[in-house]
């Protein structure tokens, strides 16, 4: 029987979901929890098969909430339930890691069906909605290939990334256990890279840019 986990903010809602399931008998409701931390300590301690869990739980923050759990348990499968549904916040979800979105408004055997096939590993998202969310994702790739950040190898992105912290050399090299000199060479290249000219300008750059920077 496969363990449950449910998460909203809403108690009454945690509580319909349960009776939900329980109804059902196919599934093992193994708790609620109504915040982030409290999703977290869960899912350590309970060891759920799948968190079904609210889109104001799953997605606020970088990382989000279900970076967070696949990143500390990769095995588990997490469905973000939504009160209305928009292709952004199918494609946040699903790039997160969750297996689809389904609408809080469903009706009982659309959820019960939905999580039996994310627990199966298939992806749940709405059919009519998949051509604008294949334009989307096109689009993004279209614009992620026209980013100079593209012009960084892995390594200058993570200096990048504690440059526009403000961290200096040493602390860089430190935290990437690499030499001042191997910083000072990762700034260089950066430097003629995006054909600028002191760390401040790439600082800068790298803060206007934070969003894109979390995402590579």
């Amino acid at each position: 029987m496969a363990r449950v986990l449910l998460a909203d903010r809403r108690r009454l809602f945690n509580e319909a979901l349960g009776a939900l399931f329980a109804s059902d008998g196919d599934h093992d409701v193994v708790g609620w929890r109504s915040s982030r931390e409290a999703v977290l300590t869960a899912v350590a301690q309970l060891r759920p098969d799948l968190v079904l869990i609210e889109d104001e739980l799953a997605l606020p923050g970088k990382p989000s909430l279900i970076e967070h759990m696949l990143a500390q348990h990769p095995g588990i499968k997490v469905l973000v339930l939504a009160p209305e549904m928009n292709v952004g916040l199918i494609v946040d979800a699903v790039r997160d890691g969750a297996m689809g979105v389904i609408s809080k408004s469903s009706g009982a055997h659309t959820v019960l069906r939905a999580v039996k096939a994310a627990l199966a590993g298939e992806g749940i998202v709405p059919r009519a909605m998949l051509p604008h969310i294949f334009r989307l994702l096109s689009d993004i790739r279209h614009q992620a290939a026209k980013s100079p950040l593209n012009r960084l190898s892995p390594r200058e992105r993570e200096v990048l990334v504690l440059l526009s912290q403000g961290w200096g050399n040493a602390s860089i090299g430190d935290a990437l256990s690499i030499s001042p000199h191997t910083v000072r060479t990762h700034i260089q290249n950066i430097l003629e890279k995006l054909e600028m000219h002191s760390k401040l300008e790439v600082a800068t750059f790298a803060m206007q840019r934070a969003g894109e920077l979390a995402n590579t």
